[in-house]
Formats: C-alpha cells, structure tokens, sequence
C-alpha cells in the first residue's frame, strides 16, 4: 500500500514520518507550525515586539509540536469486519508516529441502512452544517436524499424525494424535516410515517475529531463497505 500525502504546508520544518509501503494511504496533515514562521519574520521587522513574541513562541511550539494525520485504510473495502480490524491494528504497531504515537485506535463501527428491511427503514438523515444550525445534505448543497421506495400498499410504490432544504436560506432541521413530511403524508404499508433523524458531521460539537477513533461501516454481515478513516 502506498502513502500519498494530499495536502502539506511547504514551509514546516518538523520531518515527516518516513514512509513506508504498508501504511495506508494519509488524507490530511494538520500542522500549525506556519504561525511560528510568520511571527519569527514579524519579531525582526518590529524590534520592540520581540519579547512579546518571543513568549507566545514558546508557547505557540509546546501546543503544536504534534501533527496529527486522518488515514484511509482503503485496502478494508470489502473485507470482513474483524479482518478489516486486524489490519488497522497492524498499521498502528507498524507506523505509530502517524497515530500520534498510539499503541491502538478505537473502533466506531456502524451498520449501514442497506434495505427497507431496516427497523428505522422511514426515517431521512439529515446532514447538517457543522454549527449544526441548518440541514447542508452530505453533498453541501441542501438536497436531502432517501435511498428506496415509499409504498402505501404492496403493489403501490413510488420515489420519494429529493428535498431541497436550501431555498435561499438554508433550513433548520425541524423546518427541513416538516417540508419532507409535509411532501408524503401518508404511513405506508408497515403503518409508518415518514420521519428523519438528526446525522451531524466530523467535526462539529455532537461528533467531534477524534484522531484516536476509526470509524468503520459495514453492512448486515459485517462487511465493510466505505474504506475506515480515523476521525
């Protein structure tokens, strides 16, 4: 497996981990170490402010000597659950100063929607922003998507959505979640009503970054289906 690094700031003067034909492939590196080189520039172009900088230096490089990297392990997609697992494990071991120097990652796994056969088979996710203020959708434009058909009878079935919920001014969920409603007001043949569950994303305050966390998502026999990412 090969390495790529997509995005890098060229000016950071940590070194990189060596790269390694095993690790799986490194999406992102957040380095900060960029302030640094800018405040050093500043410091000799204003005499008189090099104390004051000098003391937010040191402290600017004790908070962001770690880079911390999100990893795609690619080489899962398809593989069993518990194999997918053990390879993640052995990258960890392998190379841990991409994994901030852990020892191990926790498992988030998660089983992914695959029919109507699904207990909350009626209910639409709704991807919001990250503030979580206003549905986005998971392609950021509003449109909200549901992946089977709506069947009032057996032999009655029909598309339902998609929803815009970005009208000009993007909608909150609630407003979203009754424009979708609003749109199929009858239960279908199991007795239920459309609805729609809450699905923030990495990176806001219901589900934030953990660097120490993969999550993992499989279908109804733990397969996995999306390449893992530890996020």
């Amino acid at each position: 497996l090969k390495r790529n690094l997509l995005s890098l700031h060229t000016n950071i003067s940590t070194p990189l981990p060596p790269a390694t034909p095993s690790i799986a492939r490194v999406l992102k590196m957040k380095a900060t170490k960029m302030f640094t080189k800018a405040a050093m520039v500043v410091a000799v172009a204003l005499p008189h402010a090099g104390a004051e900088l000098q003391r937010t230096l040191s402290q600017e490089q004790e908070q962001r000597e770690l880079m911390h990297f999100t990893v795609e392990f690619e080489e899962c997609l398809g593989k069993h659950l518990e194999e997918c697992q053990a390879i993640i494990e052995q990258e960890v071991l392998d190379n841990p100063s991409i994994f901030d120097n852990r020892s191990s990652l926790n498992f988030d796994v998660m089983e992914v929607r695959s029919s109507t056969a699904s207990q909350d088979y009626y209910l639409v996710g709704l991807r919001t922003n990250a503030e979580e203020t206003h549905v986005d959708g998971i392609l950021g434009d509003g449109m909200i998507f549901y992946p089977w058909d709506w069947c009032n009878e057996v032999d009655d079935c029909y598309t339902v959505g998609p929803w815009d919920c970005d009208i000009g001014t993007p909608l909150t969920v609630e407003q979203c979640c009754n424009h979708i409603k609003t749109s199929v007001p009858n239960p279908d043949v199991n007795g239920n009503s459309i609805d729609c569950y809450v699905d923030p994303p990495v990176g806001s305050a219901s589900n934030p970054i953990d660097y120490g966390r993969v999550c993992i998502h499989v279908n109804s026999e733990n397969i996995v289906v999306h390449p893992p990412r530890n996020e």
